[in-house]
């Protein structure tokens, strides 16, 4: 916790949306901050000398992946602004990226992998705290981005999804709903273009 505050590392990804939603089984840890750490390595030991059981995986500048007690740990130098200030999680001593933040940050990693969890992640964020069309409009604010066809394209393409294992859920979620509903909401907003998205 306060080792990574004081370097200002914030929680994101889709243990940090579970954190807030509580939808579904998540234990990976995703660190991002938007200050460099050239030295990965003295990272690393920082964190080992405060006793915590670090064991280093990959390593590059502004990349640290490793694991502690089996779980998957990454430490990333990441520059896109925050659109939402960071919320300090008072249990774990540590702050977490908004959920503004996360739904554009998982929008991206759905465009890129597509993997079920990711869309798990946007329907929940769809049916609890935002419409598509907010969340379209979060990653345009991020990442500087007006055209959003390759990400309307990314939500509706389930072929690699489809061939993977739908993550343990907390929440009863059907897989074939999920993809009716994400539909619905990309058609949704496809018929009120053009880009960029208003109100």
């Amino acid at each position: 916790g306060p080792i990574l505050m004081q370097q200002h590392f914030y929680l994101v990804g889709g243990t940090t949306i579970a954190i807030y939603l509580g939808h579904r089984h998540s234990v990976d840890l995703d660190w991002f901050t938007g200050e460099g750490f050239p030295d990965t390595m003295l990272l690393a030991q920082n964190i080992r000398d405060k006793g915590i059981p670090f064991t280093t995986g990959q390593i590059e500048r502004g990349t640290l992946h490793g694991t502690i007690s089996g779980v998957r740990v990454s430490f990333l130098e990441y520059k896109y602004p925050l659109i939402k200030p960071l919320i300090n999680w008072q249990e774990s001593a540590c702050q977490l990226a908004s959920l503004e933040d996360l739904a554009s940050m998982k929008l991206s990693a759905l465009i890129q992998r597509g993997s079920k969890k990711d869309f798990v992640d946007i329907y929940a964020l769809g049916l609890r705290h935002f419409r598509l069309r907010d969340m379209l409009r979060f990653y345009q604010q991020k990442y500087s981005v007006e055209d959003m066809g390759h990400v309307l394209y990314g939500l509706s393409y389930f072929d690699d999804a489809d061939k993977e294992r739908l993550p343990k859920m907390f929440w009863d979620v059907d897989w074939k709903i999920v993809k009716k509903t994400i539909r619905g909401w990309v058609k949704e907003v496809a018929g009120h273009r053009p880009f960029p998205l208003n109100g």
